[in-house]
């Protein structure tokens, strides 16, 4: 049985999520609900719960400012919040979960099931606390089937489609094989100096050394790869490079 704690400074909230949680209640026990930081720290270093449910804002305060003070962090974080762009691509970028406001239970349900397969969260935090703090320069979880890599974005030069995984190119030399297909990089750092070239794979627009024109045209990379350009994907290309 999972013990958590649900953290809101609004209660129709923690109302909410717990009514929605009874329908769990086969895996998962409620065991403190919190209004405020004070509470939540008390309460979580007093029980050791298995997870928190955690609201990004905190009437004047903020998630993170409490993770901060915690110092032994030995549950799972499930993070809730209205929309906000910026703190959802901070929580993306660190590989955690989170609940979008008002939750439902489909997206509720759906968050249990990868709870079994979720790391305890100390590099995770580390890359959240990083990307909270840097809006420009944002550093990206990458989890192999040994180990766990925390990566700037600006340092991933390609990346290429290997069935489930993909493979990603850094400019250190190495390679990285992810146990994510390239689809989740791709929503990922689209938004940013990447552009999917062709089906297989991914590049940054930043690493781009030469772009060879013609009826099969492709790309070479910094790291002298050639990388193909699909047809259909030209015009999107030639934009997103005059916008660069």
């Amino acid at each position: 049985m999972i013990k958590a704690i649900l953290v809101d400074d609004e209660k129709h909230c923690t109302d909410r999520l717990q009514h929605l949680l009874l329908k769990h209640s086969d895996i998962i026990h409620v065991i403190a609900v919190c209004h405020n930081i004070e509470a939540a720290k008390t309460n979580i270093e007093k029980l050791n719960p298995d997870l928190v449910f955690l609201d990004i804002q905190l009437n004047e305060n903020t998630a993170f400012a409490l993770l901060k003070r915690i110092k032994a962090i030995k549950f799972q974080i499930i993070f809730t919040t209205a929309y906000n762009k910026y703190a959802i691509e901070a929580i993306k970028f660190s590989a955690f979960d989170y609940l979008l406001k008002p939750i439902n239970n489909e997206e509720l349900k759906l968050t249990l099931t990868r709870l079994k397969n979720m790391t305890l969260p100390n590099l995770k935090l580390d890359a959240l606390f990083y990307n909270t703090a840097h809006s420009e320069e944002k550093k990206i979880i990458i989890a192999t089937e040994k180990e766990t890599f925390f990566l700037k974005i600006s340092e991933i030069i390609r990346c290429k489609a290997e069935g489930s995984y993909t493979s990603i190119f850094v400019a250190s030399g190495n390679r990285i094989l992810a146990s994510k297909t390239l689809k989740y990089f791709d929503e990922l750092l689209s938004s940013y100096t990447f552009f999917r070239s062709h089906q297989s794979h991914l590049i940054n627009l930043k690493f781009i050394a030469k772009y060879v024109k013609g009826t099969k045209a492709y790309l070479i990379m910094s790291d002298r790869s050639e990388v193909p350009l699909a047809k259909r994907r030209k015009n999107d290309f030639l934009d997103k490079l005059n916008d660069f």
